[in-house]
């Protein structure tokens, strides 16, 4: 495990779990530069399990110590591109936090490295978690039925209730947060956006916050073809309590997952047509308990769920179904997005 931040320690957990419960996994090593944080997290993991995890402060030690076959990466999102290189140069595959990287221009550069050697070109899964999240698999599989005709609108709304963690390095409100809404339309839709159109605002968040961020707001309008539209909503000042939901409106009737409710641990998933309901349909999540991130309580078990799935690819020696090109796909959306906030112009090409 690279990186043991407030989502990395998670990530620890859950291979203890998939060890624990298949005996696919083993954790072996955490990585981790900051301080003593790598001993540490290691020191608190190491009673959940018989065998060693050492802890060593650099992807290159554990590279070098012919320790793994694979590695999950959530380190700093300026170190991802030097993380998952270093690892996939050494013959690991890697399971990569999103985004890519910090740039288009060193994704672009990553991905080409990537796919110039055939090996490489397998070696990397991006997290996009969402394509593992059950009440979102079940849309997608009442959308792809044809449930509600054929899609030309999908809203996606990603609200926070607190700011994030001091010493947070975030990219920009639209490449942090927004990245899985797109990546959760392209996925949707099976089409890639032509355009985006936003508009930002710093609103309350910036100014109790001690991250430094461009905007705590943000509305992000995507054109795909077959005039399809995609709006994105995001922000940091949900105070009451986390949001998150989509929408998807087709011309026979619409489909909707999650709201902001009272119980954090239900999630509906529900189709309509102009008739009335088509079908609901309501999944109990896993209980973390209470001091766990919002988005721990929504998204854990869709987390352990694309860890479980690559385990099983890297030992089958499958491709992954989510890739390094999924990602560079999302982060030029995203960046043409802030490009649009940062410009106020009215519209930009995505490229």
């Amino acid at each position: 495990m690279v990186g043991v931040g407030r989502i990395g320690v998670f990530h620890a957990r859950h291979i203890q779990e998939l060890a624990r419960e298949t005996g696919h996994c083993e954790l072996v090593a955490i990585v981790d530069g900051h301080g003593d944080t790598a001993a540490r997290v290691a020191a608190e993991l190491q009673a959940g399990q018989a065998s060693e995890i050492r802890a060593l402060r650099d992807v290159e030690e554990v590279a070098a110590a012919d320790l793994i076959d694979g590695a999950m990466i959530a380190s700093r999102t300026a170190d991802h591109y030097r993380d998952a290189r270093t690892l996939v140069a050494a013959g690991k595959r890697v399971l990569l936090e999103k985004p890519l990287t910090h740039s288009v221009e060193s994704s672009e550069e990553f991905v080409a490295w990537l796919n110039a050697d055939a090996a490489r070109r397998q070696a990397v899964m991006l997290a996009f978690m969402r394509r593992f999240d059950a009440p979102l698999v079940c849309a997608k599989a009442w959308l792809d039925a044809g449930r509600i005709g054929r899609p030309f609108k999908f809203v996606s709304v990603l609200e926070d209730p607190v700011p994030p963690p001091d010493g947070y390095d975030s990219p920009g409100l639209l490449v942090d947060m927004a990245v899985h809404n797109i990546d959760e339309m392209i996925w949707f839709g099976g089409a890639l956006p032509t355009r985006a159109v936003a508009l930002g605002a710093n609103l309350y968040n910036h100014a109790v916050s001690s991250v430094v961020e461009d905007f705590d707001d943000a509305f992000l309008q995507l054109s795909f073809p077959d005039n399809v539209l995609g709006q994105v909503q995001v922000s940091r000042n949900h105070v009451a309590g986390y949001r998150n939901e989509t929408w998807v409106f087709g011309d026979a009737g619409c489909l909707h997952v999650g709201h902001f409710q009272e119980n954090p641990l239900s999630v509906t998933v529900e189709a309509y047509s102009p008739a009335g309901t088509i079908e609901k349909r309501t999944f109990s999540l896993r209980d973390y308990g209470p001091s766990v991130p919002v988005f721990i309580k929504r998204f854990g078990e869709a987390y352990k769920a694309e860890l479980a799935d690559f385990v099983s690819r890297c030992r089958a020696g499958e491709p992954f179904r989510v890739t390094h090109e999924d990602g560079l796909r999302a982060m030029k959306v995203a960046v043409a997005g802030s490009r649009a906030l940062r410009t106020e112009r009215d519209a930009l090409a995505i490229e």
